[in-house]
């Protein structure tokens, strides 16, 4: 199912990411403990925190893989320069917003496109879809600005927020989030991870942009 392409790009992207954690510094030391002031950026940014959280350990014994694996397996299944576009906006200087899918996220979603509950999922299964498809899809998690759990939210009702993908995610008062194909999503926990260049919040589930 998987040709030496797909393999080598999944095997360079977790290349960089290895470098890139010599450098990631304090992100290393523990996981945001939430202790931040909300509002106030952290040391560290999106990229290397996603990094940092999905070294600390299996997520999943059987699979080996830290809580992450199945997100940056995604960037790293795109060609180089959609890869290198998603990696340079979280970790620029501009500041964004991002919506990071758990393992079981990305899980959830390879068992619905194959409507195989007991299909073998993998960070790589997520390579045979195609790149732009795959690349609007990660877009879709991404939103500009820091914004904060009551940023997303308005507890008097519904808001709408412009993703980078030009589609919108629809965001209730009983905090969840609703996207283009009407899934329900979850917050696992509502705590803000700073990043020094954004927002990072945890999602149950991977947002899409179109109707399955």
């Amino acid at each position: 199912m998987y040709n030496t392409s797909t393999k080598m790009k999944l095997t360079s992207f977790v290349a960089v990411a290895a470098t890139m954690l010599l450098f990631a510094g304090a992100a290393l030391a523990a996981k945001p403990d939430g202790k931040v002031k909300p509002g106030k950026p952290g040391a560290d940014n999106i990229l290397e925190i996603a990094l940092a959280v999905n070294a600390m350990g299996p997520e999943n014994e059987e699979e080996g893989v830290g809580e992450f694996a199945y997100l940056l397996g995604a960037v790293g299944c795109l060609p180089e320069a959609q890869a290198n576009a998603v990696v340079g906006l979280l970790t620029g200087t501009d500041k964004y917003t991002l919506f990071a899918p758990t393992n079981e996220a990305f899980r959830k979603l390879q068992r619905r496109l194959t409507d195989d509950q007991e299909v073998e999922t993998s960070p790589d299964l997520t390579c045979v879809v195609d790149d732009d498809t795959l690349f609007g899809v990660l877009a879709y998690h991404l939103t500009e600005g820091r914004r904060f759990s009551n940023s997303v939210f308005n507890k008097n009702g519904s808001k709408e927020i412009l993703m980078l993908d030009g589609n919108y995610i629809k965001t209730m008062k009983n905090l969840t989030i609703m996207d283009v194909d009407d899934q329900l999503i979850e917050l696992p926990s509502l705590k803000n991870v700073n990043a020094s260049n954004g927002v990072i919040h945890v999602v149950n589930t991977v947002m899409l942009p179109f109707e399955l």
